[in-house]
């Protein structure tokens, strides 16, 4: 009975003890696993907010997100060790060009040998904060290469640091809790330069750009992948300038007036010659 009862006590041990995280060697025993970690999780997100400030979030659209700051704070607090970290840059292309992608991968891991995490971060040239402005794409050239690859190590640090502490979905109600201000906080919205976009169209502008769609999915049939490749066909055109080729994928993001005007026009004209190849019995 007594062996009972200090198996009990033992496997409702608090969370920590000299300042590690309490594990199993047995890891068969799953219940011994949970009952010796029960708590430590909530402890662990107290802990981790207590030591953070205002400074350490921002509210992005409406949600508190941990910033690198904030991580690094906390990876210390817990003793946090990171290893085979690398960072690597390659190629892609979209509707605008090519761009580069910074990818910094790496692992994480509290004391122990049993709490550790592998983790992703990226970041790339298109990333709004360091190559849009005044409401258009900066070029190459005025765009410091080194803060996209090291805003990849930090992606790569707060994305390891939140999931290996769970410190995802935090609430407004934690953060206040933990004595955190959300009115001192940083507020961050998204997408609004296409909602405004979206907003100087008129009536016709909205007619015309669907009656772009309804083309191109007649010509595919209703396969929309294949819709979105008439779009591009349609809209693609080379900037007197010399830049890049250009050209719309999607239909939603097709915000400028000029533009829809011309590709109605081109859209007109290859659902034209598409009919005229079409023999009379199929038709």
């Amino acid at each position: 009975m007594n062996n009972e009862k200090e198996k009990k006590e033992k496997s409702l041990a608090p969370a920590f003890q000299n300042g590690e995280i309490i594990t199993v060697e047995d890891a068969d025993d799953l219940i011994s696993i949970a009952q010796r970690r029960i708590g430590i999780v909530s402890q662990m997100i107290q802990f981790a907010l207590h030591e953070t400030n205002y400074r350490d979030w921002i509210d992005q659209n409406g949600k508190p997100y941990l910033v690198h700051s904030g991580a690094e704070r906390v990876a210390l607090l817990f003793g946090m060790k990171r290893y085979d970290v690398n960072t690597e840059k390659f190629m892609t292309e979209d509707s605008r060009g090519k761009y580069y992608i910074y990818k910094t991968t790496g692992k994480l891991s509290l004391p122990g040998r049993y709490d550790s995490i592998e983790a992703l971060g990226t970041c790339s040239q298109r990333d709004k904060f360091w190559a849009y402005t005044d409401g258009k794409w900066r070029e190459s050239i005025e765009i410091d290469e080194t803060y996209i690859m090291k805003k990849s190590f930090t992606n790569f640090m707060v994305n390891g640091v939140t999931h290996l502490l769970g410190l995802r979905n935090i609430t407004w109600e934690q953060l206040e809790a933990a004595g955190i201000d959300r009115s001192k906080i940083t507020k961050i919205e998204y997408k609004k330069g296409s909602e405004k976009a979206e907003a100087t169209l008129s009536e016709e502008d909205l007619k015309n750009r669907n009656e772009i769609w309804r083309i191109c999915m007649t010509m595919a049939e209703g396969l929309e992948d294949e819709a979105k490749k008439i779009l591009i066909a349609v809209t693609r055109f080379k900037p007197k300038d010399g830049g890049d080729e250009r050209y719309i994928d999607d239909i939603k993001r097709f915000t400028s007036a000029k533009w829809i005007k011309s590709a109605l026009g081109r859209a007109k004209k290859k659902m034209k010659d598409f009919e005229d190849s079409v023999p009379e019995d199929q038709q």
